[in-house]
């Protein structure tokens, strides 16, 4: 019978490639760190098919992206894409020599946006975000009325919206987009 890992080192494995790599080798630990980084991979390029199909190599991109990640304590909640679009940008095309283009920035967004209307922690609304690459136009998304009501992710132009440095969103209780405060990643 093999030792288990402290519950620290098993979470930490989940979310960490150098934590996972960690594990014994073949430990139930080690195997359900590695599925839980498969199912985060998914979740990640599942939903930028587009930019995706461009990287060259998404495993040692992805394995970085996640260092990169624990290391700054960013949360890969529904703001994971947004990291992500942070990771390439500071990497200069995500070190896989590819620039990204403002389509890449818009994918990202919708990304980012689609992930927020499952989060729980967000009772607004609407959601805009944008980027230097792409302001005056936003990528805005607008939950349903209803419980059941589908919501809407779609790019808009907001006039007078100056390009700024980095990745900003903005949330609106009402849906209503006429007045925003952004916040910076």
């Amino acid at each position: 019978m093999t030792a288990r890992a402290p519950q620290s080192s098993r979470l930490d494995a989940c979310i960490s490639p150098t934590a996972r790599d960690a594990l014994a080798p073949g430990s139930r630990d080690r195997l359900i760190a590695q599925e839980s980084l498969r199912i985060r991979w998914h979740q990640l390029f599942d939903r930028i098919p587009l930019l995706s199909a461009r990287l060259p190599d998404t495993t040692d991109l992805y394995e970085a992206f996640l260092e990169w990640a624990v290391a700054g304590h960013r949360r890969l909640d529904w703001r994971m894409h947004l990291h992500f679009l942070e990771f390439l940008e500071g990497r200069d095309g995500g070190g896989a020599g590819i620039p990204l283009r403002p389509q890449d920035h818009i994918e990202l967004l919708a990304a980012s946006a689609a992930r927020w209307f499952a989060s729980p922690e967000h009772r607004q609304r609407g959601l805009a975000l944008t980027t230097a690459a792409l302001a005056p136009k936003v990528v805005v998304a607008l939950k349903g009325n209803a419980p059941l009501e589908r919501g809407r992710v779609k790019l808009a132009q907001l006039p007078g919206l100056e390009p700024a440095p980095g990745i900003h969103w903005a949330l609106s209780g009402p849906g209503d987009f006429a007045v925003l405060t952004w916040s910076a990643l």
